[in-house]
């Protein structure tokens, strides 16, 4: 059957990433990067809410790459967006103790939202410019905490998905060659009516 951008659902996805340089320089064998989504799409602008997710990745190499099972790490879905998502991906390297990243990174996002005054700049700007707008700032403010927290900035990379176009979404689409000196990522949108159960999925956090 046809995607149905009205009722179908899509995920956003990453299938792989590469660790082209150590961040540390000449110091230590491994990396720990892990990557943090931020996604708000328009189904949630009536009680705003982020979905989110994050997933470390232990000892990686430098020149070594990442490959998912499955259609990859969440980013986001599945489930059905509305008119538009508007996403942000940040890729950290843990060099703190963060024995409990999950929790940690909950915390700062809802109170570094709160700073922002997220909630109530969603509701007087709904549409996709603005909401991509004032996520963007919100992922710089949690780097900016994660920074304090000794970890290092890898990569970020934001956008939106929108519904309105001969391809909803960009659903089928994989993007490739995204990255800097340190990360080449690849991303995909698929249209997806569950997740495959193979990796972490995303959580939502209210605003």
């Amino acid at each position: 059957m046809p995607f149905d951008p009205n009722n179908d659902s899509i995920a956003i996805t990453i299938p792989k990433f590469t660790l082209k340089k150590n961040s540390d320089g000449l110091f230590g064998k491994y990396n720990e990067p892990y990557i943090i989504s931020m996604a708000i799409d328009e189904t949630g602008l009536a009680s705003p809410k982020i979905d989110f997710n994050v997933m470390p990745f232990p000892k990686v190499r430098e020149g070594g790459t990442v490959v998912m099972l499955g259609d990859g790490h969440l980013l986001y879905g599945p489930k059905n967006p509305g008119k538009y998502i508007a996403l942000s991906v940040l890729i950290m390297e843990n060099d703190s103790d963060m024995r409990h990243l999950g929790e940690t990174l909950t915390e700062i996002i809802g109170s570094k939202a709160v700073e922002l005054g997220m909630s109530g700049i969603i509701a007087a700007n709904p549409g996709s410019a603005a909401v991509l707008g004032i996520l963007k700032e919100l992922t710089q403010l949690v780097a900016g905490q994660l920074k304090s927290n000794k970890d290092d900035e890898l990569f970020r990379v934001e956008g939106t998905f929108l519904r309105d176009h001969p391809a909803p979404y960009h659903i089928n689409r994989e993007y490739t060659g995204l990255g800097n000196d340190f990360i080449d990522l690849s991303m995909r949108v698929l249209p997806l009516s569950s997740a495959n159960g193979q990796g972490i999925a995303t959580k939502s956090i209210a605003l």
